[in-house]
C-alpha cells in the first residue's frame, strides 16, 4: 500500500483512464492521498490570447478528470499543468512527496525511438516507485476501428 499516489492520466481513452484510476485507487492506503495529473504540453502559438485560452483549457480539463473520479467514487485531488510531460510529472510528485507514480505507456512512434517516451524519462528520474501499465496493441487498435477487445 502507498500513502501518496500520482496517477498520469494522458490522452488516451476513457476505459485506459477509468483503469489507471482503480489501480492507483486500489493501491492506496486507508487515509492516502490520490493526485490525478495530466501536463497539457502543447498549446498552439499565435493564439490571440494564450492565457485566457490555457486557463479555459486546464479548467475543463480539471473539470473532467473531476468527474471522471466522481463517476468512479474515487476522492482526488486534480493536478493540471502546462509543460513538459516529463519533468512536469516528475515535480508534482516532488511536491507531493509522492511514494508511486502510476502511468501508461502508448503505442510507440518514431519520435519515441528519437527522443525517447515520457515512461522512459518518468522511470528513470523517479525518486519514488513507478508502475506502468503497458499498452495492449490488441485492444488499442481494436478501439480505433470500433471492434470489440477479444478475449
Amino acid at each position: 500500500m502507498y500513502d501518496k499516489i500520482i496517477c498520469a492520466i494522458g490522452l488516451g481513452s476513457r476505459e485506459r483512464a477509468e483503469r489507471l484510476l482503480r489501480t492507483s485507487h486500489a493501491l492506496l492506503s486507508p487515509g492516502g492521498e490520490l493526485t490525478v495529473a495530466h501536463i497539457i504540453d502543447r498549446f498552439p502559438s499565435g493564439h490571440e490570447s494564450p492565457d485566457e485560452w490555457a486557463v479555459s483549457v486546464i479548467r475543463e480539463t480539471e473539470e473532467k478528470l473531476g468527474a471522471l473520479c466522481k463517476h468512479l467514487g474515487i476522492a482526488a485531488t486534480i493536478e493540471v499543468r502546462p509543460g513538459t510531460a516529463s519533468k512536469t510529472l516528475l515535480t508534482i510528485a516532488k511536491e507531493k512527496k509522492a511514494d508511486l507514480i502510476v502511468l501508461a505507456t502508448h503505442n510507440s512512434d518514431i519520435l519515441d525511438r528519437i527522443f525517447g517516451s515520457t515512461v522512459e524519462y518518468v522511470i528513470r528520474h523517479a525518486e519514488c516507485s513507478v508502475l506502468v501499465e503497458r499498452a495492449d496493441m490488441r485492444h488499442d487498435n481494436a478501439a480505433k476501428k470500433g471492434k470489440p477487445q477479444r478475449a
